[in-house]
């Protein structure tokens, strides 16, 4: 059941948000390019760097990039990632170092996508480029399985690719980190922490103004998925946090879900805010949690044998 009280910050966390204070960092400055840059010097500052004793090679493109780890199991899947930022915020340079811990964790492969940003570009023109991006990967690497994953918006980016671009059979697996999922309603987290936990109530509002007619446009919406769609969802995780404004929306989704089967694989983190992936380099309790992750979420059962 979705949880109705407020759940105690890690203090790892709780030191970082004190900081945030004490720096009078804001929300938004009412510039996206000066949010944007703020983002990225804080993250640079306090979330994850990329540790290159890690032996993982990075290639890039024009489209983002690709991790492979200094071990990799060739019966494994490969990754499409999917980040977050709500359409406006990072990139997958700023992603880097949590994708070459998750790489190394699930000794896979991972591809990450760049896409145009907001407000610069409408949703409509990011999701179809990127759509076009995914679905050439997909056939190209159509010899071993798919997982395709995606944290805040790029969760609901990802359910979007499978159910309404990608062919059904597609996708081994798909995986929503802290996904964004209820494009309608605000449920009690966006109270309890819709201020001062890394992603604000007013932020996520802005993101889902854009977002929301996009989705509504392609009968798209998570929390009332239809029989056809439900039926094209491949095996699914989902990974929530207790101090994120989009907790209780996660916990409601997992619990929907539940009663299809196979049903969801569903871990939660309560005492993690929004976006600690990004900090899985720095704070142990990141670190862990992002290795429960590649442990738990990711593994799927492929050709007889559990991967």
């Amino acid at each position: 059941m979705p949880e109705t009280r407020v759940a105690a910050l890690h203090p790892e966390f709780g030191r970082l948000t004190a900081a945030r204070r004490l720096m009078g960092v804001r929300g938004s400055t009412g510039s996206v390019a000066t949010d944007r840059a703020n983002a990225e010097r804080w993250l640079a500052r306090f979330g994850g760097a990329v540790d290159p004793s890690d032996g993982a090679a990075v290639e890039r493109d024009a489209h983002g990039l690709t991790v492979r780890p200094a071990v990799e199991d060739p019966d494994g899947p490969w990754v499409l990632y999917l980040h977050g930022g709500g359409m406006v915020h990072y990139s997958t340079a700023v992603f880097e170092p949590f994708l070459r811990t998750l790489a190394g964790g699930l000794r896979a492969p991972v591809e990450a996508f760049d896409y145009l940003k907001a407000p610069e570009h409408t949703v409509e023109e990011s999701v179809e480029r990127l759509a076009e991006h995914v679905a050439a990967r997909c056939r190209a690497l159509a010899d071993r399985p798919i997982v395709l994953a995606g944290d805040s918006v790029g969760g609901l980016l990802a359910l979007h690719l499978c159910l309404r671009v990608l062919p059904p059979g597609t996708l081994a697996r798909i995986v929503l980190i802290y996904p964004v999922l209820d494009l309608r309603t605000e449920r009690g987290s966006y109270r309890d922490y819709g201020e001062g936990y890394f992603l604000d109530r007013e932020a996520m509002r802005l993101f889902i103004s854009r977002l929301a007619p996009f989705f509504a446009a392609r009968s798209l919406d998570p929390m009332r998925l239809s029989e056809d769609d439900l039926a094209r969802l491949p095996e699914c995780s989902i990974v929530t946090a207790g101090c994120d404004v989009l907790r209780d929306e996660g916990l409601a989704w997992a619990e929907l879900m539940a009663g299809r089967p196979p049903g969801p694989r569903h871990l939660h983190f309560p005492d993690l805010p929004h976006d600690f992936c990004l900090y899985a380099g720095r704070l142990a309790s990141a670190g862990q949690a992002v290795a429960e992750i590649a442990r738990t979420a990711f593994p799927l059962v492929e050709r007889g044998r559990p991967w």
